[in-house]
């Protein structure tokens, strides 16, 4: 490779640097000592971006592993990058699968980091080569197509710029510009799965189906195509976040609904997903009742209610919260899922909050989970309605009625009712006549999902 070449490297790495981060940002900067991240170190230097580097000392290679840190801690030192070395046991991983635990342990010392030293990323030196065997081991595995597009430069807080870069061109760039860097020798054996790949599979792959790297980074992109042509399925079939469309749904031809379904529950943002078997009988939604769920997870749950399927998730606790005028009056508090805040009033009403006027509440207040008996009179009302009454009227589903909250002020008047998922027309729950906003209003309680 050419210095001409090699300088391309540094200018790819510039526009990463420039397109994503901004003036002034920092990184926290995973560096092991092996040529990948020393290279990336290299290059945060060169850069001028504020780096905190972070060494993990897990000891599995006695003399070995001590030499890898006091690498990067010199060069951090001659760089004039702080770092920051941390020693794991690797006895505490007991019977876990050792990379798994250790990957975990990893990203929690960053993630730490990154809120101690207020930084904006993370960032990997995972390179092209990386980004090949991620994507075999999903193919291998099983997973969706969706799942195939592989890992981003930028995802989330997480920053790989050396990701377009292949580990060829990171050996010689070290090596042509006498980078320092050690080889773990552990991993030239065959014990993991990318260890086996990456050994065993690719120099076969490389000698009878020459260009087979490339080929599969095309995948990646067929993997957005069809997630684009998914979401456009998607947008006819659901008009809510977590909600379907029960005939649009089922009019789809049934080779497309599992797929459909999967990526509905994908774009709600939960942090669980079914497993297979569930999406390989989406027919049995055609024979559920209203009022009926299915249990998708531990915790997740699809019910029919009337015309539509909506997705939730079932609380196992019920949580109780008291407030005080202590708490209101500081500003801001947190109560589950619900931000309260007392803020001045301009008259203006954004959608999926609710305003109640402050000076018409009688405090300490009280968020609780309804009970039978509890009436509030709705907002444009002149007679009170039981808040089951009012829950079914909303359409709120009758397995998610019991996790609405109340409002009580001091004198036991309701003041509003939180929904425990938004309402078909987007509103978070309703507020009691007696409580509303009029153009007198100056200051205001509002309501909003965190």
């Amino acid at each position: 490779m050419s210095k001409s070449e090699l300088s391309k490297i540094k200018n790819e790495f510039q526009l990463q640097v420039e397109k994503y981060l901004d003036d002034g940002d920092r990184v926290i900067a995973g560096i092991s000592g092996g040529p990948d991240s020393m290279l990336l170190l290299y290059l945060l230097h060169r850069s001028g971006v504020k780096t905190v580097a972070v060494h993990c000392n897990y000891g599995l290679r006695g003399k070995a592993s001590d030499l890898d840190q006091e690498l990067v801690e010199q060069i951090c030192s001659m760089w004039e990058i702080e770092c920051v070395s941390v020693r794991f046991d690797p006895e505490e991983a007991g019977k876990e699968n050792f990379q798994e635990w250790a990957r975990q342990r990893r990203y929690q010392v960053f993630y730490d980091l990154k809120r101690e030293y207020k930084a904006d990323y993370i960032t990997t030196a995972h390179h092209k080569d990386d980004q090949i065997e991620t994507i075999l081991q999903k193919i291998l595995r099983g997973a969706g197509t969706s799942s195939w597009r592989g890992m981003e430069i930028l995802e989330g807080d997480l920053f790989r710029p050396l990701l377009g870069i292949s580990k060829q061109q990171i050996i010689q760039f070290v090596q042509e510009f006498n980078i320092p860097f050690r080889i773990d020798g552990s991993n030239e054996e065959s014990t993991y799965a990318r260890n086996f790949l990456r050994h065993s599979w690719f120099p076969e792959l490389d000698r009878l189906f020459p260009g087979w790297k490339k080929n599969l980074l095309k995948i990646p992109g067929r993997a957005s195509e069809f997630e684009s042509m998914s979401d456009h399925i998607l947008s006819g079939v659901s008009e809510h976040p977590e909600r379907l469309i029960r005939n649009a749904f089922l009019a789809l031809p049934d080779v497309i609904k599992p797929v459909i379904l999967h990526r509905f529950i994908e774009k709600s943002g939960v942090d669980e997903m079914p497993g297979g078997s569930f999406f390989s009988s989406v027919e049995s939604l055609e024979q559920l009742q209203s009022g009926k769920s299915l249990q998708l997870s531990n915790q997740l749950h699809l019910e029919r209610d009337r015309d539509e399927f909506i997705l939730f998730k079932k609380k196992r606790d019920a949580e109780k919260e008291q407030i005080n005028t202590i708490d209101i009056f500081s500003g801001e508090i947190e109560a589950g899922n619900l931000n309260l805040s007392t803020e001045p009033f301009h008259g203006e009403y954004q959608q999926g909050v609710l305003y109640l006027d402050r000076e018409k509440i009688s405090f300490p207040i009280t968020l609780r989970e309804w009970q039978n008996g509890d009436e509030i009179i709705p907002l444009g009302m002149d007679g009170s309605q039981l808040i089951s009454d009012h829950l079914t009227n909303r359409k709120i589903s009758s397995s998610k009625k019991s996790e609405a909250k109340v409002l009580e002020s001091f004198d036991g008047t309701i003041c509003a009712v939180i929904f425990p998922h938004f309402s078909a027309d987007n509103q978070l729950g309703t507020v009691s006549e007696k409580v509303r906003c009029t153009n007198q209003t100056k200051t205001v309680l509002t309501i909003r999902k965190k």
